[in-house]
């Protein structure tokens, strides 16, 4: 939560000094897809598809010196992705004899097959170094905010210390992490950008989560998983918000 408001802090602070100040900034729309996956170190026998989604939003840019540009974006993506893996672990096993029931500390191992289906409100901020006519290379810190989360799927799972013999077998055992996701996540950001035409530019960005998005006190996780996602966009600008004060000061600027 510190480092949100330190960068909605910086936010605010940029909007104002750019009130104030003559600069170039400029704004437009943005829309693309993504893929990736929610990932940890796999356990052995573990697989999973990378899921697609799409993109879209908007973004601010505030120009200064020749080759330097601060880019804010504030836009929607859909991270989805697909996984099977290997599950177990140490449960109690309720057996009723005559009558009685007797309660036996045992294990449970099976395979479980899941989806994500998470949908986030992203704002990064990019340094971007202008290197030649045409490309940009950026990089900065993202905070994404969980708008709705999803993370469902089935189990077969066998009840017994020996698989061969289990207590008890359950197919299709549905289940819902989906409450265990955190709301908040927290990624660095790379990228580079082509300018197309004088509107138009095609942005290549990589994120790497910084945290589990899973809740800290989650242990089924197995470990930390991170959000690593690859975005590629188009970018459309619409104009500058200080156009006047540049032609004037370009009018005003004696010619050799």
């Amino acid at each position: 939560m510190v480092f949100a408001k330190l960068l909605i802090s910086a936010i605010i602070l940029f909007l104002l000094l750019s009130c104030i100040q003559a600069q170039k900034i400029a704004f437009g729309l943005k829309g693309g897809a993504d893929t990736g996956t929610p990932y940890s170190k796999p356990k052995e026998g573990a697989s999973g598809k990378l899921g697609k989604g799409g993109v879209f939003g908007a973004f601010l840019k505030h120009e200064f010196g020749k080759h330097f540009n601060i880019r804010f974006e504030l836009f929607y993506s859909y991270k989805s992705a697909s996984f099977v893996t290997p599950i177990s672990g140490d449960t109690v096993y309720a057996k009723t004899m005559m009558g009685n029931t007797y309660y036996i500390p045992t294990s449970y191992s099976g395979i479980a097959r899941g989806t994500f289906k998470n949908e986030y409100l992203n704002l990064p901020v990019f340094l971007a170094y202008k290197a030649g006519k045409k490309f940009n290379f950026l990089a900065g810190p993202q905070v994404s905010y969980l708008l709705k989360g999803n993370n469902t799927g089935t189990a077969d799972v066998n009840v017994g210390a020996d698989p061969n013999y289990p207590y008890t077998t359950v197919k299709d055992k549905p289940f819902d992490q989906s409450g265990k996701l955190n709301k908040w996540d927290y990624e660095v950001t790379c990228g580079v950008m082509f300018e197309a035409a004088k509107r138009l530019n095609f942005d290549l960005n990589f994120s790497y989560g910084l945290r589990s998005i899973y809740n800290k006190g989650y242990k089924n996780a197995g470990g930390t998983v991170r959000n690593i996602y690859l975005q590629l966009t188009l970018d459309f600008l619409l104009g500058r918000i200080n156009k006047d004060a540049d032609s004037e000061m370009k009018k005003n600027t004696p010619t050799q």
